[in-house]
Order: structure tokens, then C-alpha cells, then sequence
């Protein structure tokens, strides 16, 4: 199974809603199950055989370094810098990955686990996509996306109700013409000044543009640790696909 797909993780920012896991440590590195929240993500993409995990480090920079080095299963690692992960947002921490751009690649973000099985769908996908979890209800949808003929055509927090829609966990693949309208529609953005942000509004002005390939997935497929009630899902996603190891 093996594939030439590097894997880009955003895992520089504070996790000020994981208080008090991330008083000491990187959100990426909170226990589930026993286990660094980012060695579960490795584990995986170990098992995938990527060709190599880029990396960006931010807050407590240094302990996600030396975890991420001392992981067992951990794929071929690249480090990435954000020195100012206090004052800006993801979509400059991405940015600074551009220089890894040039084939194909996955992001997946650092507070994010994903089944082996999504992983693998993702991975072998052959076109660009977006994880969008389509079996959530709309009441219960976070990252709101509008999907029509199978492509996401816009996505918000504020989104109304549409026909069809799911939730953006922060997992998607790019590659080609893709990748080159991502960046311009990031270098748009910080040329506005908004540092700020989250790069799933860059990401919004391609899906209104031209739409974007979805990959559905389920709501047992993936688990986003934002706050310490999310660690239970979590830990029960981990318990679950424990079965794809052995």
C-alpha cells in the first residue's frame, strides 16, 4: 500500500479551550487513550506509508518537536515554524508550508483523528476532495458545508440550511491547479491583512468559485479534540480502529 503523499499537519496554536491539558503541553500532544494525541495520527500514517509528514510547530514548540522525534511509528518528519502562532491564525501557519506544495499532499489539522479507513480513502482518492461528514444533522454541523452534485459549492459557520450539507473536520487533499488557486487565495487574504483567520476561508473562495470534490464520511470516522469534552469521542475512535492494527 504504499503511496508518494505527503501529509501537511497545522499544530502550532495554543488549545486555549483544552485548559488545563495544554497549560503544560501543545494541544497535538493531549492523552488519548493513554497516547499523544498526534502519535495516534502517526500510527496511522505510518501504516498508510506516506512518504512524509510536514509538521508546523508553534506554541511549546520544542516538546511537540522532541514527542514527535521520540514516536515510535512515526513517518519521514519535516519541521515548520510559526513565530508568531500567538497573533495569527491556520491560514498562516499553511502558508508556511507552501514550499512542500509541489506534489501531491494531504492536511490534515493537528487536533483531528481520523480511522484508518478514512485515511485510506483519502489517501487512495483519485481526484482532489474534502472530508465532509454528511451524517450529522444540521443543528449539530460546526463548519457548515453546502454541498451540490457531490462538490461543495460554499461553507461557514453561518451558513442556512440547504438541501444537502455536512461538516468540514479540517481534512482534505490537493495537488496541480488545485494547489496553485489554494495559494493565490491564501496570498489574497494576507495581502488583506487577515492573519487572522482560519485558511478554510480560502479554501470557501475556491468552493464558490468552482466547487470542490467532497469525500463523505461518518461522524464514527473522525474526532476533532477542541475541548476536554471532546477527548471521550475521541478515545472511543481510537479503541475502535485498534482492530485495523492488528
Amino acid at each position: 500500500m504504499g503511496r508518494e503523499m505527503r501529509v501537511i499537519i497545522p499544530a502550532a496554536g495554543v488549545g486555549s479551550r483544552l485548559r488545563p491539558y495544554t497549560e503544560e503541553a501543545p494541544k497535538a500532544l493531549v492523552p488519548i487513550a493513554g497516547t499523544p494525541l498526534i502519535w495516534h495520527t502517526m500510527r496511522r500514517l505510518a501504516k498508510a506509508k506516506v512518504s512524509e509528514v510536514v509538521v508546523v510547530c508553534g506554541y511549546m514548540s520544542e516538546l511537540l518537536r522532541a514527542s514527535l522525534v521520540a514516536c515510535p511509528d512515526a513517518p519521514p518528519l519535516r519541521f515548520v515554524e510559526n513565530p508568531d502562532f500567538a497573533s495569527t491564525n491556520s491560514i498562516v501557519s499553511l502558508a508556511l508550508t507552501r514550499p512542500f506544495w509541489d506534489e501531491p499532499f494531504c492536511v490534515i489539522d493537528g487536533d483531528v483523528l481520523v480511522s484508518c479507513d478514512l485515511l485510506r480513502r483519502m489517501l487512495d482518492s483519485p481526484r482532489d476532495v474534502l472530508a465532509v461528514d454528511t451524517s450529522k444533522s444540521y443543528a449539530d454541523i460546526d463548519m457548515k458545508v453546502r454541498i451540490q452534485d457531490g462538490r461543495a459549492v460554499d461553507f461557514g459557520k453561518d451558513l442556512e440550511p440547504s438541501a444537502r450539507q455536512g461538516e468540514f473536520f479540517g481534512v482534505s487533499r490537493w495537488s496541480g491547479a488545485n494547489a496553485a488557486r489554494f495559494s493565490s487565495a491564501i496570498d489574497e487574504m494576507l495581502a488583506e491583512g487577515r492573519v487572522g483567520d482560519w485558511y478554510e476561508f480560502a479554501m470557501r473562495k475556491l468552493a464558490i468559485e468552482r466547487g470542490l470534490d467532497v469525500l463523505d464520511a461518518t461522524s464514527s470516522e473522525w474526532a476533532e479534540v477542541d475541548s476536554a469534552e471532546d477527548i471521550p469521542a475521541a478515545t472511543t475512535l481510537v479503541e475502535r480502529d485498534e482492530v485495523s492494527f492488528r
